[in-house]
C-alpha cells in the first residue's frame, strides 16, 4: 500500500462531476491524514462535496484562493511535510497553473508529491463533440475585459484555422466573485476583438460548438452558427467553446448526431 508509507501532498483528480475518482484516487483520499478540495479554480455540480464525503467516508475541507496561493499555499505544503495530505481537484489537477505552482513549491521545499489524474475538459471534449482529438491546436482562455480586451483567444482561433485545426477555448471563471463566463458573453468579446482587428477570423456565419456542464447530468452540447449562439440558452455555467477547423465527413456526422448540428 503506497499510501501507508510517507508524508506527502497528493494531487487527486475527481473528474468533471466530482465523482470521477479512480480507484487509486479513492484509496489515497481514504487513507490520507487530511483531505481538502479545491473550490477556487473550477465548478462542480451542486451537492458534489456531500457526495464526495459520502464516498470517501470522511469530511472534506473546501479551500479558497487564499488557501492555494501565497501564504496559504505555503501552509498547505508545510502540512504535507509531516502528514499525508490529499488535495482533490475537479477535472485533472494540472490543467490549472495554480496546482502546478503548488507542486513546484513543494518540490523546492523538499516535500514529496504524488499525482493521480482523472478526466479533464481537454480529454472529454473530443468524446462529447465527436471532433478528432488529433486535430486540436493551441487552447486559450477568453477572459473578462477588466483591464481591456485580451486578444489571446482570438489569435489562437486564427492561428489554428490557418492550419485547419480545432480550437478549444476555456471561458473565464471567478468563483470567489461569483461570475462565470457564458458562451454568449465569450462570443461577444471575440466579436469586439474582431471589430478592432478586422482579420476575418470570426463572423456571424462561423460554426462553433458550445459545451455546457460537461459530463454533468445536465450536459448540453450544441453546434450552431455564431449569430445563433449569441442568443442560444446554454443554461448555467461552466461553459467552454470550440471553434472547429477543417471537418472530415465523419466529424460532420458526429456533430449532427452528438451536437444537433443543423446544415
Amino acid at each position: 500500500m503506497r499510501w501507508l508509507q510517507l508524508a506527502e501532498l497528493i494531487f487527486v483528480g475527481v473528474g468533471l462531476t466530482g465523482l470521477g475518482l479512480t480507484i487509486e484516487g479513492l484509496r489515497a483520499a481514504r487513507e490520507a491524514d487530511e483531505v481538502f478540495v479545491d473550490s477556487y479554480t473550477s465548478l462542480l455540480p451542486e451537492g458534489s462535496l456531500e457526495q464526495l464525503e459520502e464516498v470517501i467516508g470522511r469530511s472534506v475541507k473546501p479551500l479558497s484562493r487564499g488557501d492555494l496561493e501565497g501564504e496559504g499555499a505555503l501552509k498547505l505544503v508545510e502540512l504535507a511535510r509531516d502528514k499525508r495530505v490529499a488535495l482533490l481537484v475537479a477535472g485533472d489537477p494540472f490543467i490549472a497553473t495554480t496546482h502546478v505552482a503548488l507542486r513546484v513549491e513543494a518540490f523546492k521545499r523538499g516535500v514529496k508529491t504524488s499525482y493521480i489524474p482523472s478526466a479533464s475538459i481537454q480529454s472529454v471534449i473530443p468524446g462529447l463533440t465527436g471532433l478528432s482529438s488529433y486535430k486540436f491546436g493551441r487552447s486559450a482562455t477568453v477572459v473578462y475585459p477588466d483591464k481591456g480586451l485580451n486578444h489571446a483567444a482570438y489569435e489562437a482561433v486564427r492561428d489554428n484555422q490557418l492550419r485547419g485545426l480545432h480550437t478549444l477555448l476555456y471561458l473565464d471563471l471567478e468563483v470567489e466573485r461569483s461570475r462565470a463566463m457564458t458562451v454568449s458573453q465569450a462570443l461577444q468579446l471575440l466579436l469586439e476583438v474582431e471589430e478592432e482587428r478586422r482579420e476575418g477570423v470570426i463572423d456571424g456565419e462561423k460554426l462553433v460548438v458550445g459545451v455546457a456542464r460537461a459530463c454533468w447530468p445536465s450536459c448540453l452540447v450544441k453546434a450552431l452558427r455564431v449569430r445563433k449562439a449569441l442568443s442560444f440558452d446554454f443554461g448555467p455555467p461552466p461553459h467552454v467553446l470550440v471553434f472547429p477547423g477543417s471537418l472530415h465527413f465523419m466529424e460532420v456526422e458526429a456533430l449532427k448526431t452528438l451536437a444537433s448540428l443543423e446544415v
